[in-house]
C-alpha cells in the first residue's frame, strides 16, 4: 500500500473532506493526516518542524495539501532533496492573502520554484472560481509555475466543510491519478 501525507491549512486534520479521503482512499493508499501545532494561529517555523518529523523527506513522496498546506508542501519540497514527488494541491497560494497578513511568514520570502519544480513529478491543482479566501487565480500561478494538471472549478468556494465538502471525490481521483 502507498502513503500520503495530507497537510491541512488553518482548520484541523480531522475537518472537511479530509477524514473521508482517509477512508476512501483505503486499501490503494494509506492517508496519514498529519498533526500540525495551532492551526489556528499558524507559525511558519513550528509547522515546517512538524512537517519535517512526520514527514519522510524520501523519493516519491506524496503529498496532499489544502490552503495554507499548499505552500507548506510547496516549501518541505524546496528545503528537501527529493526527487519524484506527488503533489495534490487544494486551494493553493503563494503570494500574500490581503484579508490574512497574518500568514505572510509563508509566503515570504517568495518561494523559489527553480529549487522545486525539478523535484516534482505528478502534480495536481484544484480551485475554484469563487473561492473567497485563496483567489483561484494564485492557484492557477501555481499550477503555471509547477507545470501542473489544472483544474478549475465554477463553484466550490475554499473547498471547506462550510462550503459541502465533507466528502470530495475530485481529491479521491486525481490523488489516485498522481501516484500511477
Amino acid at each position: 500500500m502507498k502513503k500520503a501525507y495530507l497537510i491541512h491549512g488553518t482548520s484541523t486534520r480531522d475537518d472537511d473532506w479530509f477524514p473521508w479521503l482517509e477512508q476512501a482512499a483505503r486499501p490503494t493508499i494509506a492517508v496519514d493526516r498529519i498533526m500540525l501545532p495551532n492551526p489556528f494561529a499558524p507559525d511558519p517555523r513550528e509547522w515546517a518542524d512538524a512537517i519535517d518529523q512526520q514527514v519522510p523527506a524520501q523519493d516519491g513522496v506524496i503529498l496532499i495539501a489544502h490552503s495554507l498546506g499548499c505552500i507548506s508542501a510547496l516549501r518541505f519540497v524546496e528545503r528537501h532533496n527529493l526527487h519524484d514527488a506527488r503533489l495534490l494541491l487544494v486551494g493553493a497560494f503563494d503570494e500574500p492573502l490581503p484579508m490574512y497578513p497574518q500568514l505572510n511568514g509563508f509566503v515570504q520570502p517568495k518561494l523559489d520554484y527553480q529549487k522545486v519544480t525539478p523535484k516534482v513529478g505528478q502534480v495536481t491543482v484544484i480551485t475554484a472560481k469563487d473561492d473567497p479566501i485563496a483567489p483561484y487565480k494564485g492557484s492557477v500561478e501555481v499550477a503555471h509555475q509547477l507545470g501542473a494538471k489544472l483544474i478549475v472549478q465554477a463553484t466550490g468556494g475554499h473547498f471547506l466543510g462550510a462550503n459541502g465538502y465533507t466528502q470530495f471525490p475530485l481529491a479521491l481521483k486525481e490523488l489516485l491519478r498522481i501516484t500511477k
